[in-house]
């Protein structure tokens, strides 16, 4: 293969990077709205949790593939800059986008960790409420059937 392919290769790489964290980002917004709504299910993080892990794994392999291709041709290119100069270019502002979309999804990231940490909680405190509750019946109901004098049954059996 010629360095202008792996050129072309490295571009259709990054083009495909921008449009896989594009979708990481609607996945972020999505998976805000499953955080906000209490009326989701559990089933529905889950699943946008999922979504988010595939393609941070695709991201993974593509860089690789990426550090791969650009470890063959470095040398030409920064040989032959000239020559690629369009080319560089037009990668250097593929990268800018990347950098953007990057520091954007992780800030996404830690808003959608606070709004969690926040569901979450109020979840806990749901549960520990609604033991309290349980706790205060039984003992009611305990209580109750102390003070009513109440001694199981008065009749006996008087076969033997």
């Amino acid at each position: 293969m010629t360095s202008v392919e792996y050129i072309k290769m490295l571009e259709e790489s990054l083009v495909k990077k921008v449009e896989l964290l594009q979708v990481l980002q609607s996945l972020n917004q999505e998976q805000r709205d499953i955080l906000e709504d209490y009326e989701t299910t559990p089933e529905e993080l889950d699943e946008n949790i999922e979504k988010k892990s595939d393609i941070i794994d695709r991201l993974d392999k593509m860089d690789e593939g990426f550090q791969s291709i650009y470890d063959k041709i470095k040398e030409d290119l920064v040989a032959n800059k000239e020559e690629y100069s369009s080319e560089i270019k037009h990668m250097q502002e593929l990268i800018t986008k990347i950098t953007d979309l990057s520091a954007d999804i992780q800030a996404k990231e830690q808003q959608n960790k606070d709004i969690a940490k926040t569901r979450f909680s109020h979840i806990r405190s749901q549960i520990r409420e609604t033991k309290h509750g349980q706790k205060a019946v039984a003992s009611y109901y305990a209580s109750m059937m102390n003070n009513t004098g109440y001694e199981g049954s008065q009749f006996w059996d008087k076969k033997k």
